[in-house]
């Protein structure tokens, strides 16, 4: 099994990651949306959204939101919340087709570089292009990894609702993993996260394969100039040509 086919379906996930709630959410996309100008009725796709704290964001600030995610948990999880003019699918984004045509796609919070191919990351850009319109917009959020190159190991631990936390974020290779330690009432579970080592060029080079041209990189949520040495996020904006 993949990675992110078990982590992601586990109880343990959304409790890790509690903080990326729907405030974080609300600003993020606040932000993104005057930006783009979106007019009322846009119909978005929320590429891995998860329980759908983004959609439900969108679908908020006007927009028509169609989100797809591998997780049947977080695809349930996101059904219970829906309302009309948001739909949720289980998918896998390697190989989604939809009938819906989209102005905007959404792949937000790292969720991308899951595999361990180029031809794989490859062929998510072209599954994306293939469901938007001409001209149609994708932001790309993805973490910076260039800080990461200097910081070669990072530990962490915590205790959330008497579950104990143990993590450590590492390079390997051409991927940054995060192993991650779960002790709940004395039972140890093992996940691990694990993404490339994507740097912006290589976004740049991929996109431009698959028909999108870069119009602007952000370097956080508040959409301040990406800085390659100290930006937390490499938040893309690209359209397809």
């Amino acid at each position: 099994m993949e990675w992110f086919a078990s982590w992601f379906d586990s109880p343990y996930y959304p409790m890790l990651y509690r903080h990326r709630d729907e405030a974080e959410a609300q600003v993020a996309l606040s932000n993104l949306h005057r930006f783009l100008h979106l007019p009322q009725g846009t119909r978005v796709l929320d590429l891995c959204c998860g329980q759908g704290r983004h959609s439900r964001t969108l679908h908020k600030l006007g927009c028509s939101v169609v989100g797809i995610d591998l997780s049947s948990t977080a695809i349930a999880h996101a059904q219970s919340l829906s309302e009309s003019g948001q739909r949720f699918e289980v998918e896998d984004m390697r190989y989604f087709s939809l009938t819906d045509r989209f102005d905007v796609v959404f792949n937000l919070f790292t969720s991308f570089g899951y595999f361990d191919s180029d031809a794989e990351n490859m062929r998510v850009l072209e599954r994306i292009a293939h469901h938007l319109e001409p001209n149609g917009i994708l932001v790309l959020d993805y973490l910076n990894a260039v800080p990461l190159l200097n910081h070669q190991i990072q530990h962490t631990e915590q205790v959330i609702e008497h579950v104990h936390f143990r993590t450590s974020k590492s390079i390997e290779g051409n991927s940054i993993v995060k192993h991650i330690d779960v002790n709940d009432a004395g039972v140890t579970h093992h996940f691990t996260e694990r993404v490339q080592l994507i740097m912006l060029d290589d976004f740049t080079r991929m996109l431009h394969a698959c028909g999108f041209k870069i119009e602007h990189v952000f370097g956080n949520y508040s959409l301040e100039d990406y800085r390659p040495e100290e930006s937390p996020r490499c938040l893309i904006i690209a359209r397809k040509s």
